[in-house]
């Protein structure tokens, strides 16, 4: 597969790290250094220019490529850019896109211009943020079987129910089913069998039927109501669509802006919505604000450094639940030592989204990619994936504990005609399936290469 990336950012760079080794890449970026730099990492083709350059386009041999996708700065110039891939004839263009006034009509934008996905990292977190404060005890959530099987990450307190059980033991506490498929400790990702024993800060991630959560948030104590009033620090573009997610539910909003402009268009846009122009990073400002009567606080400045202030003063003052907005993926694992556990990077998310985009178009006969999340920083690897199975295959001929699956590889999950199956090893796979898996292995496009060879 040949693909064209226009932008060599944080997003650019995140899919050709993850692929560089599976696919025929060429990178335009009209900065030599980015372009040189990620030349020299990863086995690319780069050429400086610009994505709006006929030269540029006419030097990647765009009429030769499988896929074409525009992730710079600028909406205009994705645009163009993608404008003119699909004028080249790309088969499939995928375009960033962060103006909400280009996102008023999709499907006109799609068809107008030839674009196959429109992708927008802001709303993308703006969904994902509006989950986690529905449920503010979880510092993950991920969604499998169109929202059937969540993924959820916990962190395990101190004289927890749990604190010193096996898994065995764990799975054995609740009236439905589910499992837990990863733990983190001590920043160590681990895939654990039923012989593992939990400990106090133990982050667990557990599956489970969505409907069956409210069985684990009760058995652990955890409470299980939505945050009603919520804090936002910042009024970006994240802040707009995160107040169109919590405004169709009755919340008590106030929004902490610096800029005057971007508060007065929230303020027109969002009338309910309490928003405060002022120093956003001051903490006597905090104090008059009563961020300590907050039940979240969601810190989504342009700047990580402001976000980590904020949110580390928010945990000081005892706030329920802090979310913190960062972009720069370096940063995650210092972070995860200052108590800071619910991390939204919304350029990763958009970079995950474009990843399974990708892999589902390498669709096999046997299954085919419907979802997939990164799980963890850049020292691990850990991806959940969804898979639909398409026809009889290896995966298909036997029951899970038959299967011989690669290392640190674990089946969490089938939904199957309507009904969600959390497997025991004598579960067996069948066509029509969608499999949610968790591994360590990179770069799976088939569920079939789970079987070691």
């Amino acid at each position: 597969m040949k693909i064209v990336i226009c932008g060599g950012g944080q997003v650019g760079a995140a899919i050709c790290e993850s692929l560089w080794q599976v696919a025929n890449i060429v990178l335009i970026d009209q900065d030599d250094t980015v372009v040189e730099d990620l030349y020299s990492t990863y086995d690319i083709q780069g050429i400086v220019g610009s994505g709006t350059s006929l030269r540029a386009m006419h030097e990647t041999g765009m009429d030769t490529a499988d896929l074409f996708i525009a992730v710079t700065s600028s909406d205009e110039t994705n645009i163009i850019s993608a404008m003119m891939a699909e004028k080249f004839g790309v088969p499939h263009v995928f375009c960033r896109v962060r103006n909400p006034e280009y996102l008023e009509d999709v499907k006109f934008m799609q068809s107008a211009i030839g674009i196959s996905e429109m992708i927008n990292p802001e709303m993308d977190a703006a969904k994902l943020i509006d989950q986690i404060i529905t449920y503010p005890t979880a510092n993950s959530i991920e969604s499998f079987a169109k929202g059937n099987i969540q993924l959820v990450g916990l962190t395990v307190k101190e004289k927890s129910v749990i604190q010193g059980q096996t898994l065995n033991e764990f799975n054995s506490s609740f009236k439905h089913a589910m499992l837990v498929c990863m733990v983190k400790r001590d920043n160590q990702i681990i895939i654990p069998d039923g012989s593992f024993r939990i400990q106090s800060g133990d982050e667990i991630h557990v599956t489970a039927a969505r409907k069956d959560l409210k069985d684990l948030y009760n058995t652990l104590k955890f409470n299980k109501k939505t945050a009603s009033s919520v804090l936002i620090i910042g009024g970006g573009q994240l802040t707009y669509f995160l107040l169109e997610q919590l405004s169709k539910r009755k919340k008590a909003i106030k929004v902490i802006e610096n800029d005057l402009e971007n508060c007065q268009r929230l303020a027109l846009a969002f009338p309910k919505v309490e928003v405060i122009h002022a120093d956003n990073t001051d903490q006597k400002v905090l104090d008059a604000e009563g961020i300590d009567r907050y039940d979240a606080v969601v810190s989504i400045n342009q700047n990580d450094e402001e976000n980590m202030i904020v949110s580390l003063y928010a945990k000081s003052r005892q706030v329920p639940k802090v979310i913190t907005k960062i972009d720069r993926p370096y940063l995650l694992k210092p972070l995860s030592y200052l108590g800071l556990d619910t991390i939204i990077t919304p350029k990763q998310l958009v970079a995950d989204r474009i990843i399974r985009l990708t892999r589902s178009l390498k669709a096999t006969q046997n299954s085919s990619v419907v979802n997939l999340y990164k799980l963890v920083d850049e020292d691990q690897h850990v991806e959940a994936m969804e898979f639909e199975v398409l026809q009889e295959a290896e995966i298909t001929r036997a029951r899970l504990m038959d299967l011989d699956l690669l290392d640190n590889t674990l089946i969490m999950g089938i939904y199957r005609q309507g009904k969600i199956i959390i497997p025991s090893g004598l579960d067996q796979i069948q066509v029509g399936d969608h499999v949610t898996i968790i591994t360590e292995h990179q770069n799976i496009s088939d569920i079939n290469q789970l079987i070691k060879k």
